[in-house]
């Protein structure tokens, strides 16, 4: 990629965001989608164009960007974390564990990953894993 497309990219970038978080869910997707045309490889897009996706309610298309950026990387936090979100609200529950897992050996004090385990955990019936978990995350940040 040339200096001209990392600038284009870089400003493309703070404007989606900007647009994400202003929930402008279209607008971002679009920025998104121009910049994965630049760079197809750039892993923060990625993961954000899954969280519009999931704002959108599009949770397959949200799935594919998160499994998409963990192909890429699959130490990247945050698209195991979103997915493991995404697939939870799907009810699906264990895939979910899986995800809250590796997100806590990436960041063994991850706590929004380690309460949303304790979540899964209590929608299966496992009380007891679900107390732990909730126990751990307040462990780590008592507020």
């Amino acid at each position: 990629m040339n200096k001209n497309n990392i600038h284009v990219v870089k400003e493309k970038f703070a404007l989606a965001l900007e647009n994400h978080q202003n929930n402008n869910l279209i607008v971002a997707k679009n920025l998104y989608n121009k910049i994965l045309k630049i760079n197809p490889n750039y892993i923060d897009a990625i993961n954000n164009l899954g969280l519009v996706f999931q704002g959108l309610g599009e949770l397959q298309k949200a799935i594919n960007c998160y499994e998409k950026a963990i192909k890429i990387d699959p130490n990247y936090i945050h698209s195991q974390f979103n997915l493991g979100n995404t697939l939870n609200s799907l009810k699906e529950y264990q895939k979910s564990i899986s995800c809250y897992e590796r997100a806590i050996e990436i960041d063994p004090n991850f706590k929004d990953a380690i309460n949303n385990l304790g979540v899964a955990f209590k929608e299966l019936g496992e009380y007891q894993k679900s107390i732990s978990c909730y126990e751990r995350a307040i462990e780590i940040d008592p507020n």
